[in-house]
């Protein structure tokens, strides 16, 4: 093939490319909590690609360290607007998206299209604003969705949770996760002394608890209060599940249908 023809090739593929993206936008209709979630992404990555299908908007990334992975899903029914016909990755830095959001007011609407290698945010309120940023290429695959047998499975609220790291972290800088009995108990051992916090159905503090047997793990606190103090504000209620020596994983259903969630590895005594 001459290099005349390869050229036409390759500039038919890019305004292919660019044609299929002309069609993805998406409006949602509360620009602050879009900002509750992405900063809660943020704490793990600082660069992603969020993927939009026909059904929905979703990511799924691993930490520099390899050692947590977050997971966004929110289906094309939670947004006002949807128009996205074929998987479209859109590559963006967080940091760049976080920096429009800090400028949301209350009652603005944001909207997002992808136009000529650029992602377009419209805040929409008393005032249209319009950013745009060139979208990113970043390398390597999605992870895939990790197979885990969990033998705990708890609700409980995101405040409460966040309450006991919190307390925990007065003495140590890792927590134990113990289900036994009816009970799930935090466990924080230091040179400053000790923390425990036990939660039950019966007094009020878990909304479910299903243990199919005894089973307690190590978790960092960093990494925890980290991601529970931004994502806390997505959803009053938090599902944990975690077995022996297993990763924690943290859940946020947002209103609707959709979910932010947190896989992390545990630590070892």
């Amino acid at each position: 093939m001459s290099t005349e023809n390869i050229e036409k090739v390759e500039e038919k593929v890019i305004e292919q490319k660019t044609e299929s993206m002309k069609n993805v936008k998406f409006v949602f209709p509360d620009a602050r909590e879009w900002k509750y979630i992405i900063e809660g992404i943020a704490t793990i990555v600082e660069e992603v690609n969020f993927v939009a299908s026909p059904d929905g908007l979703r990511l799924r990334a691993l930490d520099p360290g390899r050692v947590a992975m977050v997971e966004l899903y929110i289906p094309a029914n939670l947004f006002k607007e949807y128009n996205v016909e074929q998987d479209t990755k859109i590559g963006v830095r967080l940091e760049d998206l976080n920096d429009v959001l800090k400028r949301a007011k209350k009652e603005d609407e944001i909207s997002f299209e992808v136009s000529g290698g650029r992602l377009v945010i419209t805040l929409a309120g008393r005032a249209e604003r319009r950013f745009r940023f060139p979208l990113i290429d970043i390398s390597g695959q999605e992870p895939p969705e990790p197979k885990l047998n969990f033998t705990v499975a708890a609700k409980m609220l995101s405040g409460m949770f966040r309450d006991a790291l919190q307390d925990a972290e007065l003495v140590s800088e890792t927590v134990k996760m113990r289900a036994e009995n009816g009970n799930l108990w935090f466990i924080a051992r230091g040179d400053k002394g000790e923390v425990e916090t036990k939660f039950s159905i019966t007094t009020g503090s878990l909304v479910e608890l299903d243990v199919k047997e005894t089973a307690e793990a190590i978790y960092g606190l960093d990494f925890l209060d980290k991601v529970v103090s931004k994502a806390y504000k997505v959803s009053d209620i938090l599902g944990l599940r975690f077995a022996t020596n297993m990763p924690l994983e943290l859940t946020f259903d947002i209103a609707g249908g959709g979910t932010l969630k947190y896989l992390l590895a545990p630590r070892m005594e």
